[in-house]
C-alpha cells in the first residue's frame, strides 16, 4: 500500500514536472491597433505587445493591425521600479523622434526596418548596448520578435518595469507618435492636436490625455511586467524538492 502510495506521488511529480517544462512565462498586453492618418494601414497601429525572458534574454513581439512598412519605427520605452527614474526626460529620443516619458525612462528598445537596438541611460547620456536583426517578422508582416540580452537594457531576473511601445516615422518628417501601446485613442502631442513633427510638439506617454500610462513614477500601470526565472529553472528547483519529499517518505516506509 505504502509502494503504491509513492508511486502515485511520483507520477504526480512527474506530470508537474513536464507541465512546468512546458509552460511558457510571458504576458500580452493589448492596444487599440489604432494610429493617426493613413498609418494603420501602414503598420503603425499597434493590436498588442507580447514579452517573454529566461534567465539571460528578454523578447518583446509587436503585432499591428496591418503590415508593416519600412519606415515604421517602434520604440519600447522602459521605467524600470526601484531605479531612480531620472532617465531621458528630455522626450527626445536618441533617434530624433520627439517622444518619451517624462518621469524617467531607464532604457529602450529602438527598432527599424530590418532589426533594433538595446540602449541605456545614465548621466545624461544613451549608450547602445546590442543591435539585433528580428529573429522573426518586420517589414511586409504583421509583427516583429526581437530578443536581447537582459543585462543589454539594465535588466536582472526579479526586476519589474512599466513600459509603453510607440509607433513614429523617422524624423524630420512625419508625426512623433502614430500610434502607443498604453493609449485609448490617437497619441496627441504636446499642443493637443496632430500637427506633423515640427521639432517643438512631442508625445508624452505620462501625460498624454489618452495615456493609460501612470502619471507618478513607478506606481501601478496598465504594462507592468517582471523578470521571473525561467519556467525550466523552475521546474527543475521545484522537482528537487519534491524528491526529498518522496525520500523521506520511502524512508518511512
Amino acid at each position: 500500500m505504502k509502494l503504491s502510495q509513492g508511486l502515485v506521488v511520483l507520477s504526480a511529480v512527474g506530470l508537474l514536472s513536464i507541465a512546468a517544462l512546458s509552460a511558457e512565462a510571458q504576458s500580452t498586453y493589448y492596444g487599440t491597433g489604432d494610429a493617426l492618418g493613413s498609418s494603420p494601414s501602414d503598420g503603425a497601429g499597434i493590436s498588442s505587445v507580447v514579452v517573454n525572458n529566461n534567465a539571460n534574454n528578454i523578447t518583446f513581439t509587436i503585432n499591428s493591425s496591418q503590415p508593416m512598412a519600412s519606415y515604421i519605427f517602434y520604440t519600447v520605452e522602459l521605467q524600470i521600479t526601484g531605479q531612480a527614474a531620472n532617465g531621458s526626460t528630455s522626450l527626445v529620443n536618441p533617434w530624433g523622434e520627439h517622444i518619451g516619458i517624462s518621469s524617467g525612462v531607464n532604457s529602450l528598445v529602438n527598432t527599424w526596418d530590418t532589426g533594433a537596438s538595446a540602449l541605456t541611460y545614465s548621466g545624461g547620456t544613451w549608450t547602445q548596448n546590442e543591435a539585433e536583426n528580428y529573429s522573426a517578422g518586420g517589414t511586409g508582416s504583421s509583427f516583429l520578435t526581437v530578443t536581447f540580452a537582459l543585462s543589454s537594457l539594465g535588466l536582472n531576473v526579479g526586476n519589474s518595469f512599466l513600459f509603453d511601445v510607440v509607433s513614429s516615422y523617422a524624423s524630420p518628417s512625419g508625426q512623433s507618435a502614430y500610434g502607443a501601446l498604453d493609449s485609448t485613442g490617437y497619441p496627441a502631442e504636446s499642443d493637443n492636436s496632430y500637427t506633423p513633427w515640427s521639432g517643438a510638439n512631442y508625445y508624452d506617454s505620462a501625460t498624454d490625455a489618452n495615456s493609460t500610462f501612470p502619471y507618478t513614477p513607478n506606481g501601478g500601470g496598465q504594462s507592468l511586467y517582471t523578470v521571473v526565472p525561467e519556467p525550466a529553472t523552475l521546474a527543475l528547483v521545484g522537482l528537487g524538492g519534491l524528491l526529498l519529499v518522496c525520500r523521506r517518505f520511502f524512508r518511512r516506509a
